[in-house]
């Protein structure tokens, strides 16, 4: 009897010692849930997908999101996807059981066509005083469409001018001007590497548009509006002309001619003037580093040997050897604008986690931002960010007075077609009929599509 007794108090100490041990995980599982709400934390890390297409922008968006992950308890993943059919994947992604990004980065001429695929939720993660002040008015249109701000405007890309101030002393304000310098130009020792005058790619429309620029309206301010389009005021012809009349000056080989080749024979001081993509500054300031370093070499292996030979890519002074400024005006009479393509993060519609996702958008265009340049080279949209070299702004200036890639997919096969008219324009077809020819094949796209 007495053994059965002691048996179940046993029995029920077991059962005590159990419920005692559950209570205790209970309550410490409570308190960790009440801790994790008085922080503001869930105990499993809410989760966000970004999707982009440019490998380079990886080093700062995986810096960004660990930045972000450790300051709001959340779990990024970041896919460098292809930029083939970028929207319909994203689109079949989202619908998918699988789903889609919570973000993705997307050029402007893309953004109308993601808006009407139901992908794009409003930018209203900043203030009406915010946008004004952080962001350029160029860099705002290109992230709205449909009569609403519908990005995050991420960076930027446009041309300019850069001219060496081993040659030259400033910038011309025409071509006009090149034109004389080119008259008046003497060679002598220090100029010994020139080249060429003013050399541009005239084969890549992103560098030749600067031309035309200023007379063509490709949908309005915002870019989506099809009844803002024109492409043949007179001016566009009388642009085309000059541009045409140039060849016989500086006899520029559009079949041999790259980006690449242009740039480094400015680099070495082969070529007084070009025209320039704005990623070109970083390119330029990487060679003169790597020719620093090898140098620097040199004298530590030969302390007692002669210097290396000054040329053009040599920095002028205590400053640097080029100079940025604005594209030129073609004379006093033809005005100028360079063209610009600006990247926006864009929240997906589909998302689950919109709030998280919309402040993940501001950390990275906005307070992540002022590191993007250093990590990228790429130029971010938003203001106030202090480069090593002042001339920087100069990009800024020219990216205020370009005009933006439009949204409206009816043109999207504009540049091919212009690209073309170009290159024949080059070898000497007639202006007006090139002009005539572009400008009537994308009317009647746009017609078709009313």
């Amino acid at each position: 009897m007495r053994h059965r007794i002691y048996r179940r108090a046993a029995a029920i100490c077991i059962v005590l010692l159990v419920f005692a041990q559950m209570f205790q995980t209970a309550w410490a599982y409570h308190r960790e849930q009440l801790e994790a709400a008085m922080t503001g934390q869930d105990l499993e890390p809410e989760k966000l997908t970004l999707w982009y297409t440019d490998e380079k922008l990886s080093p700062y968006l995986v810096e960004a999101a660990s930045e972000f992950e450790e300051q709001n308890h959340v779990e990024i993943t970041l896919q460098l996807v292809t930029a083939v059919d970028y929207i319909e994947h994203i689109n079949t992604a989202s619908i998918s059981d699988l789903g889609g990004p919570d973000l993705f980065i997307t050029s402007s001429e893309l953004l109308e066509k993601a808006r009407l695929a139901g992908l794009t939720v409003e930018n209203d993660s900043f203030t009406e005083r915010e946008l004004n002040e952080y962001f350029p008015q160029q860099a705002l249109n290109a992230a709205a469409c449909g009569g609403s701000l519908m990005a995050y405007p991420f960076y930027f890309e446009t041309c300019c001018l850069l001219y060496n101030k081993n040659y030259t002393d400033s910038a011309p304000a025409t071509i006009d001007e090149i034109l004389a310098y080119a008259d008046s130009y003497e060679g002598s020792e220090e100029t010994a590497n020139v080249e060429n005058i003013f050399k541009w790619n005239v084969a890549d429309i992103f560098s030749n548009f600067f031309f035309i620029a200023n007379y063509v309206n490709l949908g309005g301010p915002t870019g989506d509006d099809p009844s803002q389009v024109q492409l043949n005021a007179e001016e566009v012809a009388a642009c085309l002309q000059y541009y045409q009349s140039l060849n016989a000056f500086f006899a520029i080989d559009a079949e041999e001619v790259t980006t690449d080749n242009v740039l480094q024979e400015f680099i070495d001081g082969k070529t007084v003037f070009t025209i320039a993509k704005s990623d070109a500054i970083g390119t330029i300031d990487d060679a003169i580093a790597e020719r620093a370093a090898q140098e620097e070499s040199a004298e530590e292996e030969n302390p007692e040997g002669e210097t290396a030979e000054e040329d053009g890519a040599e920095e002028a002074g205590s400053g640097y050897f080029y100079g940025i400024a604005q594209v030129p005006d073609l004379t006093e009479e033809l005005a100028t604008k360079g063209l610009s393509v600006t990247n926006s993060v864009v929240v997906n519609a589909y998302s689950g986690q919109r709030e998280l996702a919309k402040s993940f958008a501001r950390y990275l265009t906005w307070d992540k931002a002022v590191d993007l340049y250093a990590l990228t080279n790429k130029m971010p949209a938003r203001l106030g960010v202090d480069y090593e070299n002042p001339e920087m702004s100069a990009l800024v200036e020219q990216y205020e007075n370009s005009v933006e890639v439009p949204k409206l997919t009816d043109l999207s096969n504009y540049w091919i077609e212009m690209e073309i008219a170009f290159a024949n324009i080059w070898q000497g077809s007639d202006v007006q009929t090139e002009v005539d020819t572009v400008a009537q094949e994308m009317m009647q796209q746009l017609q078709t599509q009313e």
